[in-house]
């Protein structure tokens, strides 16, 4: 049948950290009245310098729907009923592109960027606490093979 698997035992630790990790910060995220995805959404809006997308793509402008499905990994449907829920919320909105005023692009408001302010030292608090243990070294080799196991995984 399936036999033991140094390679899969990573990938489904990696998978099983990854669900946990996002189990725990809907947690987080319900207390300010969000969902994970939303959260998500508004962090890449804040430009999250941690953010491995933001870092390999290096956007200049506000995003997209567009790049934040492809950010994502869902569809453009997904994603604006996503958005559409933040512009009710008064968290987004969307502005027209300086270079083409067909394309719209997404900004945060003062109340989502406050939102942020706000939750920020409890995002760090909790990230803190998943990493009890490891140390700054390990931590650093750690980014650097999650680094190396995404570019595989998206070269392949």
């Amino acid at each position: 049948m399936i036999k033991k698997s140094l390679d899969t035992s990573i990938l489904l630790g990696i998978y099983e950290a990854a669900t946990k990790l996002v189990s725990k910060n809907v947690e987080f995220v319900e207390k300010a009245g969000l969902s994970n995805q939303q959260w998500i959404i508004l962090i890449y809006l804040a430009k999250d310098p941690n953010l491995p997308y933001l870092i390999r793509e290096k956007h200049e402008k506000p995003m997209m729907a567009s790049e934040l499905a492809n950010a994502l990994g869902v569809t453009r449907a997904n994603i604006t009923n996503l958005i559409n829920v933040l512009l009710e919320k008064k968290l987004i909105k969307q502005v027209e592109d300086a270079d083409d005023r067909r394309i719209k692009r997404l900004m945060m408001t003062p109340k989502a960027e406050k939102l942020i302010k706000t939750m920020q030292p409890n995002r760090l608090k909790s990230n803190k606490e998943h990493l009890v243990g490891l140390t700054i070294k390990e931590k650093k080799e750690f980014l650097s093979y999650l680094q190396r196991i995404t570019k595989n995984i998206m070269d392949s």
